[in-house]
Parts: C-alpha cells; structure tokens; sequence
C-alpha cells in the first residue's frame, strides 16, 4: 500500500487546511472568550476564569498548529514537513513545533483538570 503522506496533493491541501482550521479557531475562541468576559453572571465569575483559561490553552494549541509550525502529518516522520513561521523564518525544524504541541496539549490537559477540581469544590461546598 503506498504511503499517501507522500502524494503531492496532501503536501498541497494540508497547510491551506491549517490555516483555514486555525483561522476559523482562533475567531471563535476570541468570541468565546469575549463573551465569558461581558455576558457571564456575577455568580458565575468564578467558573469562568477556569474557563477562560481553558480557552486560551485551546488557543495555544491552535495557534502552534495554524501559524506557528504548522506541520505536515508525514508517515512516520512526525514534523518532517514544517510550514509555519518557526520553520520559515527561525530556522527550527519541524519537531520543535511537534514539542511546542505537546506542551500544548498538555496545558489543555492541566486546565481541564483545573475545570474539573473547581466543580468538585463547588459540590463539595454546597453539601
């Protein structure tokens, strides 16, 4: 079965397809995070810096996807194919854009955790 990472049309659609992603992310992530600011209730305050938070490791792994490396899914060199602008333009490769995701995802994974602890307290309040 041929590796179809390789085919040139792949190697075309994929960085019109992160950005497009990114773009259309980062639109409605900055329209999430306006709205938490000026429409969430007094009461609610509280959750929503967590979820602002939240958001903005959203962002973060938007932002390195889209713009920053932008990298090409080629089998099995994860970050072979950097089209972003620490590849372009810093001269890094493409698996330090690969590591920047994983610092990424992990600040996502720590600020959903936060999510969860804040609702465990709230419960464990109210009872």
């Amino acid at each position: 079965m041929p590796n179809l990472t390789l085919d040139p049309v792949w190697l075309a659609f994929m960085p019109v397809y992160q950005h497009s992603i990114g773009f259309s992310t980062h639109a409605i992530s900055a329209l999430a995070i306006y709205l938490m600011v000026a429409k969430t209730p007094k009461a609610g305050r509280a959750f929503a810096r967590y979820l602002i938070l939240l958001q903005l490791s959203i962002l973060s792994v938007d932002l390195n996807f889209g713009a920053l490396s932008a990298t090409t899914g080629i089998y099995p060199v994860p970050g072979g194919l950097c089209n972003g602008v620490l590849c372009t333009h810093s001269g890094l490769s493409g698996h330090a854009g690969t590591v920047l995701m994983y610092f990424s995802v992990a600040f996502v994974s720590m600020s959903i955790i936060y999510c969860f602890h804040f609702k465990y307290i709230t419960i464990r309040a109210m009872v």
